[in-house]
Order: structure tokens, then C-alpha cells, then sequence
């Protein structure tokens, strides 16, 4: 069941990107068949509901030569050699995160974050609060995108993470397991 709520994820998501027009928006329809499988499709189907779906957000971060984050590095009087390499180690590129209501992004350096320079990290483009080289966030189901840049002491861009794609499945609100249905006193018994 989950492998099929994934695959409907990716096919929604692949959909809403072949579809998009030049507004960045895109119609797609959903339904659920007599099974409770949810579909997708570009085509009107009876009972679908009609969705208008934005575009893919993204963070475009201001390109820093190469050269120029080394003089930077020198310039800065900070200690120990530059970054070879950044990236998010958790979650895991394409990563499915299964009945989550909160996930945690993990920074990984090399050599180690030197003392001064910050990571800032963005989940679908907007910046998460915290610092350090660990962040938890909230998160919905859903696709989402999470990327980090680390800054030296003069808020230079010294290292840039690829971005990582995760999915969230998280049980129906109608769902009795859901631990959310429990808040509610007023959810019909």
C-alpha cells in the first residue's frame, strides 16, 4: 500500500511538472475509485476534483567562484582549509519518510564546520531557523526539498549542498491511528 501511495506521489508530481504551463500552474484531477485508491491524471474523469497546482518551489543561492571562496577564506584570517565538500546526509535523496510529523535534516562537512562559519538551511526554499549542522522541522505529507549553504564569518557562501528530495506519507486525519485525531475533542467517535 505504501509502495503505491509513493507511486502516486511521483506520478502526481512528474504530471504536475509535464504540465506546467508558462504561470508556473498546471490542472490536474483526483479521484478515488471504488477500491479507495486516489488517482491523478491531466483528464477530467467523473467526480474529480479539479486542483490547480503551482509549480515546483526552488532556491537559486548566489554562484561564489571557487577562487573566490578560497580568497575569501584567506581574507577572513579563518583557520584550517577550505570545504572539499558539503552535503545532507539526512534525509536521503528520494527518501520516503513514513507516519512523521517532524524530520530532521543532517549537515555533513569535510573537513568539520570550522568555528564561525554557519549553515543555513532551506526546506522548499524557505530558510529554517536553528544553527549547528542538525535541524528539526515540521513537515506534511507530501514532496519537499531541502537544501544548505554554509557562510564564513563575513556571510560568504563557502560551500553549497546539492539539493535533496524527500517524501512525507503520513495516515489519513480520518484515520483512527492518527496520533492527530486524539487533540480533537470534537472528531466523531
Amino acid at each position: 500500500m505504501a509502495a503505491l501511495a509513493s507511486l502516486g506521489l511521483l506520478a502526481a508530481a512528474a504530471l504536475c511538472t509535464a504540465l506546467a504551463d508558462d504561470s508556473g500552474k498546471t490542472t490536474v484531477y483526483k479521484w478515488v475509485d471504488a477500491q479507495g485508491v486516489v488517482h491523478y491524471s491531466d483528464q477530467p474523469h467523473p467526480n474529480a476534483q479539479k486542483l490547480e497546482i503551482q509549480g515546483a518551489q526552488t532556491y537559486s543561492a548566489t554562484a561564489v567562484p571557487f577562487a573566490s571562496a578560497d580568497a575569501a577564506t584567506q581574507d577572513t584570517g579563518a583557520s584550517g582549509p577550505g570545504y572539499q565538500s558539503c552535503a545532507i546526509t539526512q534525509p536521503t535523496d528520494q527518501q520516503m519518510l513514513m507516519n512523521v510529523y517532524s524530520a530532521t535534516a543532517v549537515v555533513q562537512t569535510s573537513p568539520g564546520l570550522r568555528p564561525g562559519d554557519g549553515v543555513r538551511l532551506f526546506v522548499d526554499g524557505k530558510q529554517m531557523p536553528g544553527s549547528g549542522t542538525s535541524f528539526t522541522f515540521k513537515v506534511y505529507r507530501g514532496q519537499h526539498s531541502v537544501q544548505a549553504i554554509i557562510e564564513d564569518t563575513t556571510g560568504q557562501i563557502v560551500c553549497e549542498t546539492s539539493t535533496v528530495t524527500f517524501f512525507v506519507h503520513q495516515p489519513s486525519i480520518q484515520n483512527p491511528a492518527n496520533p492527530l485525531n486524539s487533540v480533537n475533542p470534537n472528531r466523531p467517535r
